[in-house]
Order: C-alpha cells, then sequence, then structure tokens
C-alpha cells in the first residue's frame, strides 16, 4: 500500500478549476494520503488590508505575534477550511486541521525570524486517525513553538516532515512554478544526481 502526502502552494489554491482534478488525484491512488498545503498570497492580502509590516528574509515570513495571529486564521481557518470542505463537496470526504492540533508537528524557532520555525518533531497519530476513520487529513503548516506558541512553518517543509513521519512512497509537490532554471533554460525535472549537482553549484 503506497502512502501520498500532496502539497498544494497558495497560488494553485486560488485556482478554481483545481480542487475537482485535485479530488480525482488522491482517489486514484491505492492508499491513504495526505494533504499540506500554503496560502501565501492570501495572507499577504490580509496583512496588507489590516496595515501589519510583513517582509521576507532569504525567502521565509519574518513573523510578529501580531502577524502571526493573522497567519493562522488565514491559513488554518479560511484557507484550510475551504480546502477541505471543496474536496468534501467533490467526493473525497477531508478534514481540515493544523500542525497545532493534537500535537501534530512541533517546531524550532529560526533566529531573527519572529514566530518563524523549522519542524523538529510530527506525530503522525491524528492523521492516522483520520485515516482510519475514511478521512483524507487537510494540513495547515501552523505548528507549535517550543512553548505551544503558533508558529509559522513553511508549507514546503511541513509537508517533508510529514511524509516522513507517515512513510510516504511518495511526495508531490503542486506549484505554478514551471521548474528550476538552469542557466539560460528552465529545467522541468531533474534526476536527483542532477538536483545534487545543482544545490552545489548554488544554481
Amino acid at each position: 500500500m503506497s502512502v501520498r502526502v500532496y502539497k498544494v502552494g497558495g497560488p494553485a489554491l486560488e485556482d478554481p478549476g483545481l480542487v475537482s482534478p485535485l479530488a480525482d488525484e488522491v482517489r486514484r491512488g491505492d492508499g491513504p494520503a495526505v494533504l499540506v498545503h500554503g496560502g501565501g498570497r492570501a495572507v499577504d492580502r490580509m496583512l496588507k488590508a489590516l496595515g501589519i509590516e510583513s517582509r521576507f528574509v532569504d525567502g521565509r515570513r519574518e513573523t510578529s505575534p501580531e502577524a502571526m495571529t493573522v497567519v493562522e486564521m488565514v491559513l488554518s481557518g479560511a484557507a484550510n477550511k475551504a480546502l477541505a470542505a471543496g474536496l468534501t463537496a467533490a467526493g473525497v470526504p477531508a478534514i481540515g486541521l493544523s500542525g497545532r492540533d493534537g500535537g501534530l508537528v512541533r517546531a524550532t524557532l529560526a533566529p531573527d525570524l519572529g514566530r518563524v520555525g523549522t519542524p523538529e518533531r510530527v506525530d503522525p497519530a491524528p492523521i492516522r486517525a483520520l485515516w482510519a476513520a475514511g478521512f483524507l487529513p487537510v494540513v495547515s503548516p501552523v505548528a507549535s513553538g517550543p512553548l505551544g506558541e503558533a508558529v509559522n512553518v513553511n508549507a514546503d517543509e511541513a509537508a517533508l516532515g510529514i511524509a516522513r513521519a507517515v512513510g510516504a512512497t511518495t511526495l508531490v509537490y503542486l506549484s505554478d512554478v514551471d521548474g528550476v532554471r538552469v542557466e539560460e533554460r528552465t529545467a522541468e525535472s531533474l534526476t536527483p544526481d542532477e538536483a545534487r549537482a545543482r544545490i552545489d553549484d548554488g544554481t
């Protein structure tokens, strides 16, 4: 039996035509699946509407306690529930939860970025309980910090941590990015060796 983890990026979440084919993809598998989602664009819009400053440092959003309230509200609230409801309506019963629920994802804090963390421990028990009940877990990457506080975790990293914890055989990142830019061309696929070489040479 194969276990699949899908990570859906924020831009893809905003495509209204995505949910039905995503539900079809989940149904095609012969084993359980988990869906982890982002939602950065929606967070950006809400922070701007509320006049809360936000900046990115090396690709990570510096997150003050005030901004973290908005991140959790958008990701674990509106984005998570809309995606779970859409999948359920498309015939895949789904339940939305966050990395904070049931101690699913615990994170260490990244230095100098406020409430930003890196997954340290993933407890797959909440996911396995939902599988046993016949549901697709839809996970927001908001995690628990060292003191139980809400922490902003990159959804790509959360998906990887969850994939490892549940023994996934497949990890799929769904994105609006066409590939990896290698000099003047876009590589649509890379072998593991090619990927390591491109990391080593700084690409």
